[in-house]
């Protein structure tokens, strides 16, 4: 083979290569962060169970305080009955004593709806922060993987900058010029020819380029697409098989003696 399409087919792998490291460490941080805003919603979670517990055991308080100040009403309205003149003086002491105990009916209910709701927040509480105990966990996981999947990326990315170093000093400059200008634009250089097609855009080859191509002797490119190609006999499918001749049937022999005895 063409000792520069040789190291040009290798140069390629090596870009690729190349490439796709390159973009698994840029995705690396774009993965984590996603992890971290999942870890975020989780965190958020927590706070709005705390502030829905602080905010029920601040309404209970309130409540509390509130039936309080009600029965403190309650026993200064019935002092005040034991002193007063007239019946209409009692009898608007004792709605007000009424008005306050519906009152206080009303908190006690209104407690006791909250103490539910309570054991509902605080059984949410206990599996949000289960969830982000957890989520935690594989976001520290996560990160030292991506951590260490970076350093073994980069490792790798600068091995293979060398090896790249070095095959394309071993390229003439025209078709190490040619195969850049077509990466640049397709994002591979090189294919494959087989069936006397182009591989990449499969646009048939002249004859004369199919059968010069063959021998893998010199630079070829696609008359289409510019990629550099290459055969490789191994992959060319085997030829037909010639058609095999019909065998002559012979025609039975008759029975000379007529119809068979009976």
């Amino acid at each position: 083979m063409n000792a520069d399409l040789q190291k040009l087919i290798e140069l390629e792998k090596v870009d690729l290569e190349m490439a796709r490291l390159s973009e698994e460490i840029a995705a690396l941080p774009k993965r984590v962060a996603a992890i971290e805003a999942k870890l975020a919603d989780d965190k958020a979670n927590v706070e709005n169970a705390r502030t829905a517990i602080k905010d029920n055991e601040a309404a209970r308080r309130k409540l509390e305080a509130d039936i309080q100040a009600f029965q403190q009403k309650i026993i200064k309205y019935r002092e005040q009955s034991s002193s007063v003149k007239t019946n209409d003086e009692y009898r608007a002491l004792m709605h007000e004593v009424a008005f306050a105990e519906k009152e206080i009916t009303g908190c006690e209910d209104k407690i006791l709806e909250l103490m539910i709701a309570l054991e509902s927040a605080e059984k949410g509480l206990k599996t949000a922060e289960d969830d982000l105990k957890a989520e935690t966990a594989d976001v520290e996981k996560e990160k030292a993987e991506a951590r260490t999947r970076t350093a073994e990326d980069e490792k790798q990315l600068k091995e293979l900058d060398g090896k790249r170093a070095g095959l394309r000093s071993g390229v003439s400059d025209s078709p190490l010029a040619h195969y850049d200008r077509v990466i640049r634009q397709r994002k591979s250089a090189i294919a494959e020819a087989r069936t006397q097609k182009c591989q990449a855009c499969f646009v048939m080859l002249r004859p004369q380029t199919w059968q010069e191509l063959m021998a893998n002797d010199q630079i070829i490119t696609c008359s289409s697409c510019g990629r550099i190609l290459y055969y490789d006999p191994a992959h060319e499918p085997p030829a037909p098989e010639p058609a095999s001749k019909k065998k002559s049937r012979k025609a039975p022999a008759s029975d000379e003696s007529g119809a068979a005895a009976e």
